[in-house]
């Protein structure tokens, strides 16, 4: 800890170790960068990663397979996967009380403020998302196989379940539940991607789990949900 500190306190030895890190990473896990892209320190990939032209990951953990476009900002957050994620994707960190208080201004609920100065003698009003299990280092979690549009803004806390997608230019303040589709700002449902009889045998499918074996025998018939399930029936 005491090292990264030293590290991070000098803009060239940032620059050097990140440009050993992103090398390491290329090598071990097959990792694709964009130009001027940052990859955090304690950020965990799980390989075959891709991130886009000057987008930042810090503190979070990218599964198997997962991308995210250029400009696109992710901090504390849990992404499984196979997941899609678009350009200019950011999370929104800290809330604001908005009912009873008089003041949504930090001085009256906060022992930290960014004035450096408080009237509340006790934090009165939770600011930040208590972090997500297991690993309980995050804060928002994406399930695997999501599809995140452009512009897309997620607030702390938030939890996208499995193959969900979230439209181009949502406000995501509300979890998604699996295999839905949602839009707008704030985020509503506009459908789901497929039945619930589908949606139940993907969810206990969970083929993203699956060896990269299995995954390369079926692929060819991901085109089709209910060819999919016919050709795993006939082998079973």
């Amino acid at each position: 800890m005491q090292l990264k500190k030293i590290i991070l306190s000098s803009a060239v030895l940032t620059k050097i170790t990140m440009l050993f890190r992103k090398k390491n990473l290329k090598k071990k896990k097959n990792i694709k960068y964009g130009k001027k892209s940052f990859i955090g320190f304690s950020t965990i990939c799980e390989g075959n990663n891709g991130f886009g032209k000057n987008s930042i990951i810090t503190s979070s953990h990218m599964g198997y397979g997962s991308y995210i476009a250029q400009n696109t900002k992710i901090s504390k957050t849990r992404i499984g996967r196979y997941c899609s994620i678009g350009p200019n994707v950011n999370c929104i960190f800290g809330k604001h009380p908005s009912d009873t208080f008089v003041s949504t201004h930090p001085v009256f609920f906060s022992l930290k403020t960014p004035v450096n100065f408080t009237y509340a003698k006790k934090q009165l009003f939770q600011e930040f998302s208590m972090t997500k299990e297991p690993e309980k280092k995050y804060t928002i979690k994406i399930g695997n196989d999501v599809w995140i549009g452009a512009n897309v803004s997620i607030f702390d806390g938030i939890e996208i379940g499995d193959g969900a997608i979230v439209a181009a230019n949502a406000l995501v303040n509300k979890n998604v539940a699996p295999y839905t589709i949602v839009g707008g700002v704030p985020a509503k449902i506009i459908k789901k991607r497929f039945s619930n009889e589908d949606i139940e045998f993907l969810s206990k499918l969970k083929w993203w789990d699956k060896p990269e074996e299995w995954i390369v025998k079926y692929a060819p018939y991901f085109t089709n949900i209910k060819e999919f399930k016919k050709k795993l029936s006939n082998e079973l």
